[in-house]
């Protein structure tokens, strides 16, 4: 009988033993399941343009040839949310005299940052004089309702950082100038989603065009591939919008703290494709080369640690001293 007791009191023991290491199993796959989760809607989140709850979700993707070689992804939290214009992509669309009205009264004032005041910058432009010549500045505001900006992230900073309900632009996360034609990223307040930059450029009408390519470009070993892609898209604008002013801008310099870190996304790798713009410009003629660079870079030609959380992508007092500099910066046909 005392086997038999002990046996049992054993066999009890064992019981309870095996439920502890059951519900510990079952523990460790719940938390499993649930980091899974987390994973999988930080995927869907990125893949729905990066924006939910205010933030913003900016990635710098650097390619050489075809092959990706970094992958830089930045959560930055929209800073100034109250001086920040968000526009509707929902699908509703104002009209130009609309948007004219709203601007029409707006006075548009640059915060003071560690830089002079931006209508001082002497940028580097280049233009053909026998082409084009350089309006007298500031031009009113209601000029941004017919012009448009295409670009990346950046431009992404630019349209909603400017302040301005009238500013337009084609824009998305990691689009580099190889992508322009196949990449369906593109909305158009009233017309919906799902347009790659050809066809927004096609089905809409600007008087004037701002190019910013190149951050996403600057892991390319051959920067002709670059101004060949970009010289293509120009080609398709002018076919399409023959009258419109097409400004090639220069690539925004990067911190000193981020050129440091990198070897890919760095001031000289900048400052050659940028020689690169130019030239294209150059031997093109047809467009304008616009040193937008000028307006946000310090004196040794990087962009100020203060304008930036991540060294690449201009906070809002930046963006507007970019706003001032176009506005002192148009050019009109002769």
């Amino acid at each position: 009988m005392a086997y038999r007791r002990y046996s049992s009191e054993r066999f009890k023991k064992n019981r309870i033993k095996r439920k502890l290491q059951l519900l510990f199993i079952y523990f460790l796959f719940a938390v499993l399941a649930v980091s899974f989760c987390q994973i999988l809607y930080y995927k869907v989140t990125d893949k729905s343009k990066g924006k939910k709850g205010g933030i913003v979700k900016y990635t710098v993707a650097a390619d050489i040839g075809s092959k990706p070689v970094g992958y830089i992804d930045y959560n930055i939290m929209i800073t100034h949310q109250a001086d920040a214009y968000l526009p509707d992509f929902s699908g509703n669309a104002i009209s130009t005299s609309d948007l004219d009205a709203m601007v029409k009264d707006m006075s548009y004032e640059v915060p003071d940052t560690v830089l002079g005041p931006v209508e001082d910058v002497v940028p580097s432009n280049w233009y053909d004089e026998s082409l084009y010549k350089k309006v007298e500045g500031p031009v009113d505001l209601t000029y941004f309702s017919r012009a448009c900006f295409i670009g990346d992230s950046r431009t992404e900073g630019l349209i909603l950082y400017s302040g301005l309900p009238n500013i337009n632009g084609f824009a998305y996360k990691g689009l580099s100038v190889d992508k322009l034609s196949t990449d369906k990223v593109i909305s158009i307040p009233g017309m919906g989603s799902g347009y790659t930059c050809y066809e927004a450029v096609k089905v809409t009408d600007y008087d004037a065009y701002y190019l910013m390519f190149g951050v996403n470009e600057l892991g390319w070993v051959y920067t002709d591939i670059f101004t060949e892609n970009l010289s293509k898209f120009i080609d398709y604008i002018k076919s399409v919008k023959p009258d419109a002013i097409i400004y090639v801008q220069s690539i925004l310099p990067v911190s000193l703290t981020s050129s440091q870190k990198s070897d890919v996304y760095n001031q000289d790798r900048v400052n050659m494709f940028n020689e690169e713009l130019l030239k294209m410009c150059q031997d093109r003629k047809d467009v304008i080369y616009l040193d937008s660079a000028s307006a946000v870079a310090d004196e040794n030609g990087y962009l100020p640690e203060e304008a930036s959380s991540d060294g690449i992508h201009c906070d809002v007092n930046y963006v507007k001293r970019l706003v001032q500099f176009y506005r002192y910066n148009t050019f009109e046909k002769k």
